[in-house]
């Protein structure tokens, strides 16, 4: 099934532009170039009436998720999957991995053009999580009957705020992505979103405020989603820090992908 999906990839970039042999333009052109399309003061009025949450529609260029794409059959075989009952089934990739195999991906989380549109939106002064952080760009996939994940926060471990800004990579699922909002502001009514995660969408919000999760896919569906994090202060107490390795081993990208040990060995 996944083989499948792979193939009709290729098969569909093929009958595309040549630019991923021929490319002119770097990531951060690129983002450059999808910023100036955005009407910011919307997007900032609606990050804050919405309590730090917003959807930017179709972000990404094209031709940043050719790129992406043309990653897809090196990120697969580097999958580590996990089945934590009553939260979560799926596989991921954690950051090493990922600047490894698939640089257009790490390129986007890097581009200090995608950086300053986030800033201003958010109206704080982000910056990316520190290095020995597996969960700053990460690759998520549900390829098999049942990948879910529960209704969670983002809860964060440092000392100070922390963003998830999932992008969308494929999706050819029935799944979505379910999102509670305002559900810490005291005599404000819930909102629920139901979100199809297109390719090139991203989704902005404070971890700490918005209770989210992804229904199931279904048999032979596929959705590849990738997760960046973002930090006001990248300080952690040790304790903390050794609470979200953990939880990370045991419930994203295992041992070899908290703790180093390069590329896994699919046959592993």
């Amino acid at each position: 099934m996944i083989d499948a999906a792979l193939d009709s990839i290729v098969t569909t970039r093929a009958t595309q532009s040549s630019m991923l042999t021929t490319a002119s333009h770097s990531i951060d052109e690129l983002i450059h170039e999808a910023v100036t399309k955005q009407n910011e003061a919307d997007l900032q009025r609606q990050y804050s009436a919405q309590d730090e949450f917003v959807v930017v529609p179709d972000f990404l260029p094209a031709e940043v998720l050719e790129r992406w794409d043309s990653h897809l059959p090196s990120l697969v075989p580097q999958i580590h999957r996990n089945y934590l009952p009553g939260h979560k089934k799926g596989g991921s990739v954690a950051y090493d991995t990922v600047q490894s195999i698939a640089p257009a991906i790490t390129a986007v989380y890097h581009s200090q053009q995608l950086l300053g549109f986030l800033r201003r939106i958010v109206g704080a002064e982000m910056e990316e999580c520190p290095t020995n952080d597996p969960h700053r760009c990460a690759f998520y996939a549900y390829t098999e009957e049942g990948d879910h994940m529960g209704f969670h926060y983002d809860t964060s471990y440092y000392k100070d705020r922390r963003w998830t800004l999932l992008v969308g990579f494929r999706d050819d699922s029935s799944s979505r992505l379910l999102c509670h909002l305002h559900t810490k502001q005291a005599g404000h009514e819930i909102e629920k979103l139901e979100l199809r995660m297109t390719p090139g969408m991203l989704v902005l919000f404070n971890g700490d405020k918005v209770y989210h999760s992804v229904t199931p896919v279904k048999a032979g569906e596929t959705r590849y989603v990738v997760s960046m994090q973002f930090v006001t202060s990248g300080e952690m107490n040790p304790l903390m820090r050794f609470i979200s390795n953990m939880k990370d081993a045991v419930g994203y990208f295992g041992l070899r992908g908290v703790f180093g040990g390069g590329k896994r060995n699919p046959a592993q």
